[in-house]
């Protein structure tokens, strides 16, 4: 108790700073131009400070097994940049797989073998401002550390997001869950800073006292009491369960009778069900501008936007590293994103079925957890192009697109590794249900810019409730933290996960994996 109140006052203090000047368009883009001039001896001053001073990192570990000295790297960059040094030290075997990170499986790097935890990685010269609970990534649940001065960062390229798309002007709300997930909070606290609030919070999970745990209650009202302090009049969040977005629908609407569209922000899967819900309706949302991430954004799915009048802008992100990429007011295609190359490094890799597997490396001294060719679980196309959007005139010039999961399952949002999944195909299910491993088959679908889960199970099972395995699943996934709970309990609202009995597929070597994905395209 004691140190949750000393992180309230910390969050609290850090708060009313953050909060205290407004955010000009000319600062946004000074601070993004000097992090990209800036970007090499932000890494050289990360890897030394956070990697080659810290005995205990797994990247120096990586390291002295390759025998690469921290004056190999600065040469290695001086001579060829970043990329070119992430790549070599990638074929060095210094880089960790999703896996690995997450403590599921140890290192293996040329005869050394070792095992990490997932707080290992956690930034060792972080100041660190306030904690929030990670509700958006998977694995052992731990507290994920967050510091204003990253968010300096993120803001300014919120703000210039706003004004790329010319969306100052129109009324705004968001259907993001409030604590204990930081995305919807570090939101609210960009908008903030950005003296853009919104006027409405919807929230996909109950954020009242006793509905929402104690300590994820307290720092929700500790910011919503900051930013009033500040004289910034931010809504407290409304809970709206993922299967009645009527009052989204009737916001929208009373906001384009009154002669302005209104921008909403929210992720993809929720914003296709507003759309999906209005047409239902016969009720008129055109022109309404989503601003969307947290999921992967197909052509399918932007045609249902475009279906209902809207526009639209995807992000990428994560919970670890927050906004990778913003969206190109001129992409070439529905998820094309500036990567934030001061912030973030991206080394490409042959991945699953042919696909780019993309290996971050953080570069800012503020990021919360180090990486150094970590691998995301996402794979992307990646070029070079000068696009004239104005992240493009400040020199960002790397794009990724088609950016899809491998590794994760997700729902609305919402992430469980498929390792996770597939510990209950291997145990868990036979053990409770009956039959083999094989007779059980998870399949991540994403059909019409939706994403769904399937849970098939085979005819040589038994006779069975799947509504009592169903619910099994959704609890045995629930298990471990409040983080865990939560994203069951936004499954199970959103109907995310079904039970079928069906065959499960086998893949051209007549392999049956516990976990498949299928996609729009």
């Amino acid at each position: 108790m004691l140190n949750d109140a000393r992180m309230l006052v910390r969050f609290y203090r850090g708060l009313r700073r953050f909060l205290r000047e407004p955010l000009s368009i000319s600062e946004a883009e000074q601070s993004l131009r000097g992090h990209l001039d800036a970007r090499e001896n932000s890494f050289l001053d990360l890897m030394d400070r956070a990697v080659y001073r810290q005995p205990r990192s797994p990247w120096r570990t990586l390291l002295d097994n390759a025998r690469i000295e921290l004056g190999d790297v600065r040469e290695m960059v001086r001579r060829s940049g970043i990329e070119s040094t992430l790549a070599r030290l990638y074929d060095a075997g210094v880089y960790v797989t999703v896996q690995e990170a997450k403590g599921k499986q140890p290192i293996r790097r040329d005869g050394v073998e070792f095992r990490v935890r997932p707080e290992d990685f956690d930034n060792p010269v972080l100041p660190g401002s306030f904690e929030v609970l990670s509700g958006g990534s998977s694995g052992p649940r731990r507290r994920l550390l967050i510091d204003f001065e990253l968010l300096e960062h993120d803001v300014r390229a919120h703000r210039l997001l706003i004004h790329s798309f010319d969306l100052e002007r129109r009324p705004s709300a968001i259907w993001w869950p409030g604590p204990p997930g930081s995305a919807g909070l570090k939101h609210a606290i960009m908008q903030a800073r950005s003296r853009l609030p919104e006027q409405r919070w919807f929230s996909q999970t109950n954020p009242s006292l006793g509905a929402s745990p104690m300590q994820s209650w307290l720092l929700l009202q500790t910011a919503l009491a900051g930013m009033r302090r500040s004289g910034i009049r931010y809504p407290s969040p409304e809970y709206l369960p993922l299967d009645n977005p009527a009052a989204i629908v009737t916001w929208l609407v009373s906001r384009k009778r009154e002669g302005t569209p209104a921008l909403f922000g929210t992720i993809v899967s929720s914003a296709i069900r507003v759309c999906q819900a209005a047409q239902a309706n016969g009720m008129d949302i055109s022109g309404t501008f989503f601003r969307i991430g947290a999921e992967a954004l197909t052509e399918a799915g932007a045609e249902m936007f475009r279906s209902a009048g809207t526009s639209f802008a995807c992000a990428y992100a994560t919970a670890e590293t927050g906004p990778i990429g913003y969206p190109c007011a001129t992409g070439a295609s529905a998820d094309d994103v500036h990567l934030f190359s001061g912030k973030i490094a991206v080394l490409a890799r042959p991945g699953p079925e042919g696909r780019s597997a993309l290996f971050l490396t953080t570069l800012l001294a503020a990021t919360p957890r180090i990486m150094l060719n970590a691998e995301s679980g996402d794979s992307a196309a990646i070029e070079s192009r000068s696009c004239g959007c104005v992240f493009g005139q400040l020199g960002y010039l790397t794009h990724l697109h088609h950016i899809r999961s491998y590794e994760k399952v997700s729902g609305e949002g919402m992430y469980f590794l498929g390792a996770e999944l597939a510990a209950l195909v291997e145990d868990f299910l036979p053990r409770r249900f009956g039959g083999a491993p094989t007779d059980y088959q998870f399949v991540h679908e994403q059909r019409g810019g939706m994403t769904r889960v399937r849970l098939l199970i085979s005819s040589k099972v038994g006779a069975l409730d799947t509504a009592e395995v169903r619910d099994a699943v959704l609890r045995q996934l629930a298990i471990g933290s409040r983080g865990d709970r939560m994203k069951s309990e936004i499954w199970a609202s959103g109907e995310i996960l079904s039970v079928e009995r069906g065959e499960p597929a086998a893949t051209a070597a007549s392999k049956i994996l516990p976990v498949c994905f299928v996609g729009d395209e």
